[in-house]
């Protein structure tokens, strides 16, 4: 059976010439980093160079580009960074969404069960969105921390930062996001939002996993991550993974040339997927990824089941058999079986959330994936007679 891969919000296949980049660093040029003979030498130019990269393409400076192990661990790095600087000095309080990815609220969570923390989780809209005002309405004397995701990975929505950072701009607070899913589909850039924190994931574009990035603005206080090493400025200690972030930096380069390319490929996939399930569901199916205001790769749907018969509990297994990998929400929280609270946030009851189907498309996606994906999705999801 030939396998469509319409998943590509989870992770994305490794482009060729990634694999190509990391390669002479995986077998000639293994050096450390921290090294100060020649095969050190050689590793910290190419962990510099690729820092630049980074941060050349997000409008950042280098300084502010520190390497992580993943996105999720960048998500960490900031706010429990920030979190443990205001550790009992009387400002204690985030705000925060109730849909952000679980790498956020989970640490979230954590300190306010552990450290005390105060932590206001803001609902969304029934369209998905966090407005500003609702973000500004909840901040106190004592708050330190928002944070927002730029874009949702269950569907594609995106958030007004640049709103948010506006209207706490007269507040001594930091704001951070979560702009995993955005990099490579949108024109991110962190002084046009005036951000004080980002994280950035290199399996999201095309990039080996194991590898990401945080940036942190210049002076923003925040406590050391990892202890036991000086490496990344003495932020982060461990010895650099450098045959991944040259990979990461091949990846960031595809970006820049294909951004273009690739965002009205998205578009394009998009429009045809919405255009084929509008005209055979009709009203019986919803769409809850939005429409302008979200990703061009992502395609998050449920159904009616007032009007349709289904069982929301085999979707996605019934596409898998039938060669189709596509997801029902976050990959990070799959696996239990349980209703995305994303979908359940913007109010769909349990069993509908349950049965969702989110489609992300990639660079290598074709018409062709679509048409078999709605083949099969209607051999699953019967439409009305």
């Amino acid at each position: 059976m030939e396998f469509t891969y319409l998943d590509n919000a989870s992770t994305t296949a490794i482009d060729p010439e990634v694999l190509d980049a990391m390669m002479p660093y995986l077998k000639e040029n293994f050096g450390n980093a921290s090294s100060i003979h020649s095969f050190g030498k050689s590793a910290k130019v190419l962990l510099e160079d690729a820092r630049d990269t980074v941060a050349n393409y997000i409008g950042a400076s280098s300084k502010e580009i520190f390497f992580t192990n993943s996105g999720t661990e960048s998500n960490n790095f900031a706010i429990k960074g920030l979190a443990f600087n205001f550790l009992n000095s009387g400002k204690n309080h985030i705000v925060s969404a109730s849909i952000e990815h679980s790498a956020v609220i989970d640490t979230l969570n954590f300190l306010e069960n552990k450290f005390r923390f105060e932590v206001t989780f803001i609902k969304p809209t029934p369209e998905g969105i966090i407005l500003p005002e609702k973000i500004r309405s909840a901040i106190k004397e004592n708050t330190f921390l928002v944070s927002v995701m730029h874009s949702n990975n269950e569907t594609g929505l995106i958030n007004d930062v640049k709103g948010i950072s506006d209207l706490i701009l007269d507040k001594d607070i930091f704001l951070h996001t979560d702009s995993v899913q955005s990099i490579g589909k949108t024109d991110f850039n962190v002084n046009g939002l005036n951000i004080d924190s980002a994280t950035i994931s290199a399996h999201k574009i095309y990039g080996p996993k194991g590898i990401a990035a945080l940036y942190l603005k210049d002076k923003t206080p925040v406590e050391k991550f990892m202890h036991g090493g000086m490496q990344e400025r003495n932020m982060r200690g461990g010895t650099e993974n450098i045959a991944s972030v040259a990979g990461f930096k091949k990846a960031i380069e595809l970006l820049v040339d294909n951004f273009r390319k690739d965002t009205a490929h998205y578009n394009a996939l998009k429009n045809y997927l919405t255009g084929k399930l509008k005209s055979i569901y009709g009203e019986s199916i919803i769409f809850n990824s939005g429409g302008s205001d979200s990703l061009p790769n992502i395609v998050n749907i449920s159904f009616d089941k007032n009007k349709l018969e289904y069982d929301e509990e085999m979707i996605l297994i019934m596409l898998d058999l039938k060669g189709i990998a596509v997801s029902g929400g976050s990959a990070c929280t799959a696996g239990t079986h349980k209703p995305s609270h994303v979908l359940t946030e913007i109010g769909l009851d349990k069993k509908t959330a349950l049965g969702s189907v989110r489609i992300s498309f990639g660079r290598y996606n074709t018409e062709g994936d679509i048409d078999k994906f709605v083949n099969a999705l209607g051999e699953i999801v019967h439409p009305e007679l």
